[in-house]
């Protein structure tokens, strides 16, 4: 185990009882001392059998990076006591269990978020709300974005449950408590009946208002709970011999623009030929220094944009070479919507072609377009528009949405005559191939979105089937099942990753992560800080850009264009 030096106060929080909240900045150590915390609590031999403690976090990464922490602070020996877990993870457990006695149908289904986005395809937050629920009435079939909120009406309806739950697990650890929406909130007052719960927070972390996370929320908690409050404010211990987190905090009050950093950079770049030139030499320079001082290649770099479509181009970019910049290998951390709808579609053509196989292939492609994009454009609505019709009619008009037949046509027709080797692997590829050979953009998309899958490079569970369905058959017969069932499983995945090279994301999905230096691109056409922002906006784009500067331990650059520089440094 490793030992830590504790100043006082959190040698008192490791001997309080009862409710806690524990605030602290980035790095200040709020992990840790939950930790320590736990690590006493098994000591104390409190626990009585089959009790565990409970950590909740949002994210699989915070959870891989717990796991990973618990390992060094806690005895092999009593690990097993401490589970961490993400909230759908733990809300899935109760709705499993439980989740009948107030659902219609004896058995709920799963539908995935990227099932969900092309579902609910133009509906509105509250609108969207409402389908879900009526989808769980009517069919049985529950969307992740209920997970919470069914919890908490199961717990709510009987004392008995929640007897049950608070009695496996009579410490629960709540991470990112600032993020809680409304639905997760309630089910934390539902388990603190009789749970102990230690909230840790941030204030000044809270990025995720859009999905009803509420600047009044530790106000409530306090109010509710009244626990003992502790709070580590500005220290530091992830980049403690560092100004990173000094520039985190003074985004905040507008000091940055009057100061100068030592681990913080300003690049400000203006016209290249390769509009994204600036990236590489920030990249190259990172490596340079990252090199000198960590021989073993274990080293770590964030690319961190502000949207996912910048994510695409800033990958694109990256994995070209010019005449005087080479490619640079990197991983890219995305929405997985595209990519598990285009896995769909390339696990459908893997399928024995058959009578109905053309129309299957549009249906899937339809969900694909419905669903690759939070907010769909209006050509995508009046192109999905235009395959339904089609699906009905068997008729379309315009030359381009023609071709787009046409190109289906000779999709089929190719993969009819692919002689499969047997190997998922090389198989998956063959029919990818088609879709890159195609010309229309909903085609050329689908290929696109296709290559940030790399379910096949680390999915046992997919290739396995796969090979199965081959060994049996001779084809790949359910092949598409067999991928909805390995991308379900994959959203409750810990399985950890070690956080080693370049990665490529977008701002807000850097948060709960740490790496060695962090580099964030301005693009000259998308600001940190939204076109025309008001009030509001302006806020949240200080708390975002907080968050993405504070993932570094070593060094922060930030790019941003001389002719119309981030309005924020």
């Amino acid at each position: 185990m490793k030992e830590f030096i504790l100043c006082d106060q959190r040698k008192t929080l490791l001997e309080k009882a009862g409710h806690l909240l524990v605030k602290g900045g980035p790095g200040s150590g709020k992990t840790t001392i939950s930790l320590l915390k736990a690590a006493k609590i098994i000591n104390s031999g409190t626990l009585l059998k089959g009790q565990k403690i409970l950590f909740l976090s949002f994210a699989r990464a915070t959870v891989s990076r717990v796991l990973e922490d618990a390992k060094m602070l806690i005895p092999k020996e009593n690990q097993h006591l401490l589970e961490i877990n993400t909230y759908h993870g733990f809300c899935w457990s109760i709705i499993k269990t439980y989740g009948k006695l107030i659902v219609k149908n004896n058995k709920i289904q799963l539908l995935t978020p990227p099932e969900a986005s092309s579902l609910f395809f133009k509906m509105e937050k509250e609108e969207r709300a409402e389908a879900a629920r009526k989808l769980l009435e009517e069919k049985g079939i529950l969307s992740f974005d209920l997970f919470a909120d069914l919890s908490g009406k199961v717990l709510s309806r009987s004392k008995k449950i929640r007897g049950i739950f608070s009695s496996a697990y009579p410490y629960i650890f709540v991470d990112e408590f600032q993020d809680t929406n409304p639905e997760e909130w309630l089910l934390i007052k539902q388990l603190g009946e009789t749970s102990t719960i230690i909230a840790l927070a941030d204030p000044y972390q809270r990025i995720y208002d859009f999905r009803g996370a509420n600047p009044k929320r530790l106000l409530e908690f306090v109010r509710h709970f009244n626990p003992e409050n502790f709070d580590f404010g500005d220290e530091n211990n992830r980049s403690g011999d560092t100004d990173i987190a000094l520039y985190g905090n003074d985004i905040l009050s507008g000091e940055n623009k009057r100061r100068i950093y030592n681990q913080v950079k300003i690049e400000r770049y203006g016209y290249f030929a390769e509009p994204m030139a600036p990236l590489k030499y920030a990249i190259l320079t990172s490596l340079k220094r990252l090199k000198k001082t960590n021989p073993d290649n274990k080293w770590s770099i964030a690319i961190l944009v502000r949207s996912k479509k910048l994510t695409l181009s800033a990958s694109s970019y990256l994995s070209k070479a010019s005449a005087k910049l080479g490619r640079i290998s990197h991983e890219v951390l995305i929405d997985p919507s595209g990519p598990s709808l285009s896995a769909v579609i390339i696990a459908s053509v893997l399928e024995p072609v058959h009578a109905g196989t053309k129309n299957e292939l549009i249906l899937s492609i339809l969900s694909h377009i419905k669903g690759r994009k939070d907010k769909p454009s209006l050509a995508d609505i009046e192109w999905s528009t235009a395959l339904s019709n089609y699906l009905e009619s068997g008729k379309i008009n315009g030359s381009k949405r023609q071709l787009f037949i046409k190109e289906i046509d000779i999709i089929l027709a190719k993969r009819i005559h692919l002689e499969f080797s047997g190997v998922p692997e090389n198989d998956w590829i063959s029919v990818r191939r088609l879709f890159e050979e195609s010309t229309h953009p909903s085609l050329l998309e689908i290929f696109e979105d296709s290559k940030y899958l790399r379910l096949l490079n680390k999915g046992a569970l997919l290739s396995s089937r796969l090979t199965e369905s081959w060994r049996l058959s001779q084809n790949y017969s359910g092949a598409k099942d067999s991928i909805k069932d390995a991308l379900l499983q994959e959203h409750f995945s810990m399985s950890h990753r070690k956080w080693q090279g370049i990665f490529i994301m977008t701002l807000h999905k850097s948060k709960g992560k740490e790496f060695d230096e962090v580099i964030i691109w301005e693009d000259q056409y998308q600001s940190i800080v939204p076109y025309k922002a008001n009030t509001a906006a302006i806020e949240q784009s200080k708390l975002v850009l907080r968050v993405g500067v504070t993932r570094a331990k070593k060094m922060t650059t930030i790019c941003t264009p001389v002719g119309s520089p981030c309005i924020l440094i």
